[in-house]
């Protein structure tokens, strides 16, 4: 009789061992599919690369402007007559404050917050070509240096710009996919 009871044991044993083996293939590959969904819902979709495109091309495109500008500034300093590179300063920092009212004022109408930050750029810009007019008759030996080194400020300015405006919208992305909020609320 213990025989028999040692077969019966040994057969549920194998039949259990069968099951728990199953039921382990099964969580295993419930497990895949699940970090297949996980890796599927962690690339960036197409719409949010476009607008992390268009971010960064319109960035680049301000720093280029900004690199020519003062380029340009160094340039006429070697090359216009002192009078008229002092009147042509001028009428550069005013026009780019007239330009500073124009692009808050647009910004006020559309309620867009980088339209904000591209006036705060052009004010400073504005800012700055004002003051070369005082570096320009107090620093003239180093004035091509003071422009360059604005320059590359800026550039350096609008690097981490694009880097921390591609880090948010990425991280917006992935804030909307969490599921977080929607347990909290349950």
């Amino acid at each position: 009789m213990l025989k028999v009871d040692l077969a019966c044991l040994y057969g549920l044993f194998k039949e259990g061992n069968k099951h728990m083996k199953n039921e382990e293939l099964k969580t295993k590959e419930n497990i895949q599919k699940l970090e297949k969904v996980i890796e599927e819902k962690k690339k960036i979709p197409q719409n949010i690369k476009d607008k992390i495109s268009t971010k960064t091309f319109e960035n680049i495109i301000f720093a280029v402007i900004i690199f020519v500008y003062l380029g340009a500034l160094n340039l006429g300093m070697k090359n216009i007559p002192t009078e008229n590179y002092l009147l042509d300063l001028k009428v550069f920092g005013i026009s780019l404050l007239v330009i500073t009212i124009l692009v808050f004022e647009l910004a006020y109408k559309k309620e867009k917050g980088s339209l904000w930050i591209h006036g705060i750029e052009f004010m400073i810009l504005a800012i700055f070509t004002m003051y070369l007019i005082y570096f320009y008759s107090m620093y003239y030996g180093t004035f091509g240096n003071i422009i360059f080194s604005f320059a590359g400020i800026s550039i350096v300015y609008y690097v981490i710009k694009i880097v921390i405006e591609r880090k948010k919208v990425v991280k917006d992305y992935n804030k909307r996919l969490t599921d977080i909020g929607e347990i909290v609320k349950k």
